[in-house]
């Protein structure tokens, strides 16, 4: 048996700098089942582009999991390659990775810490 959790990654940038290019250009490196984890979207405001990476719906500690865990690790690690440490840390995508299923729902991490309200009081 096992446990049914998900975990995704949401990542939101406007479209001006090199930066989203550089994510296409990690995706597109990756192997064509990695790959299909991965959405590319487009907002009605055109200028805003959207990268989600899927959970992969395999059970905790199966091998598709220990995989796509190591991969959404290194999907982060991108992201937050991109955080400018002269600017405060400023980074031009916003992201979460949020978790879900028989473990409830949360979000796990992010990097929207200067966001407030409730959902972030657990943080």
């Amino acid at each position: 048996m096992g446990v049914s959790n998900n975990e995704c990654v949401i990542a939101t940038i406007l479209v001006d700098g090199d930066e989203l290019d550089k994510v296409k250009k990690w995706v597109a490196a990756l192997s064509p089942k990695q790959q299909s984890l991965f959405a590319f979207i487009v907002g009605f405001k055109t200028s805003v582009v959207t990268v989600f990476m899927a959970p992969c719906g395999d059970k905790k500690g199966h091998d598709e999991d220990i995989e796509a865990t190591a991969l959404r690790e290194d999907f982060i690690t991108l992201l937050k390659s991109f955080d400018d440490e002269e600017d405060g840390g400023w980074n031009p995508f916003k992201w979460i990775e949020v978790g879900y299923g028989e473990y409830g729902q949360k979000v796990l991490r992010g990097n929207c810490g200067e966001c407030v309200g409730p959902y972030l009081d657990d943080q």
